[in-house]
């Protein structure tokens, strides 16, 4: 009986603990989120901790480049290395968030000194992608009416869009803020999973992949009847019984692309004669057919060159 060597086996071992730990829910333990203690002042921070803990994320407060920041590392769990040994290291993530509160961001917006002052974050945290966090600037406009023009507003925050492509949201209480990290690092999390099932899927199998609800399992010939039948039943009006009489007259999708090929000018019509059972009952028992639009929106589905034909 044939045996793996041990080496071959402690690397199967570790592939297989490696694909474990990226599955989500399982890598939130794995990232680290390291907040700057301004971040967590009231009453924008009260929620941050008590969310991340429930996500089951570790996280630090630690004193960051610039006030009122969160970054993200992962910790990247021992790795079984070509020489035998086992290695163990921390990456990290290309991500940062900066909180303003609606005070300050009002002044940075009359000074006309937001974009400069982004410009300042992002050069403490180079390479990172910057999410810029508003803070009761609702409420703080309220209380000062008049402080700053929503037209002034909207064009700083553009700015800040088009020429550094910062994002920005506008949040009014402290569950919102704790909600958009809680949010962004399970995502960072997840990444490597969701990386991995981009390329998985990525080219011809994308299609015939089993990872949802309702999806085909294809082995060789085995499953394709059963994924012309659910492709046919995507298409808007083509119930199970109409899918169920055209694969009757055309059993694979090949012969059915073929005879549209041979109808020439009579495509369209095709398939509008073909009677449908009801209910598997014989096919006398119903006078119901599939008719001449239905069988034209088949026909231009599977035939049309035009990207956008409307069926």
């Amino acid at each position: 009986m044939f045996t793996q060597s041990n080496p071959d086996r402690l690397k199967r071992l570790a592939i297989n603990e490696e694909q474990r730990n990226i599955k989500p829910g399982n890598c939130n333990k794995f990232l680290h989120v390291t907040i700057d203690p301004d971040f967590l002042k009231e009453p924008h921070g009260a929620q941050v901790l008590p969310k991340l803990t429930e996500l089951g994320c570790k996280y630090e407060l630690k004193s960051q480049p610039c006030p009122s920041t969160v970054t993200f590392y992962r910790t990247i769990p021992s790795k079984l290395a070509s020489d035998g040994t086992m290695t163990a290291r921390t990456v990290d993530e290309p991500f940062v968030v900066y909180l303003l509160d609606g005070g300050t961001f009002v002044a940075y917006v009359r000074n006309h000194q937001l974009l400069p002052i982004i410009r300042t974050v992002k050069e403490q945290y180079p390479g990172r992608r910057l999410s810029l966090l508003i803070f009761g600037l609702v409420s703080y406009c309220r209380v000062h009416r008049g402080c700053v023009g929503r037209r002034e507003t909207e064009h700083a925050l553009t700015e800040i869009q088009l020429y550094e492509d910062v994002s920005h949201q506008l949040l009014e209480t402290d569950e919102q803020v704790a909600n958009f990290v809680n949010q962004l690092a399970r995502s960072i999390a997840e990444l490597p999973y969701k990386q991995q099932q981009m390329e998985k899927y990525s080219h011809d199998q994308i299609y015939l992949g089993n990872e949802k609800k309702g999806c085909v399992r294809v082995e060789g010939t085995a499953g394709l009847h059963q994924l012309y039948q659910a492709q046919l039943i995507k298409i808007p009006s083509v119930t199970l019984e109409i899918a169920e009489a055209i694969m009757c007259a055309y059993p694979t999708l090949n012969e059915l692309l073929q005879a549209f090929r041979n109808a020439d000018q009579d495509g369209p019509n095709l398939l509008a004669n073909i009677s449908i059972r009801r209910a598997g009952g014989p096919v006398t028992t119903s006078n119901r057919r599939i008719g001449p639009e239905l069988s034209k929106k088949i026909y231009l589905l599977y035939n049309s060159l035009n990207a956008k034909q409307e069926l």
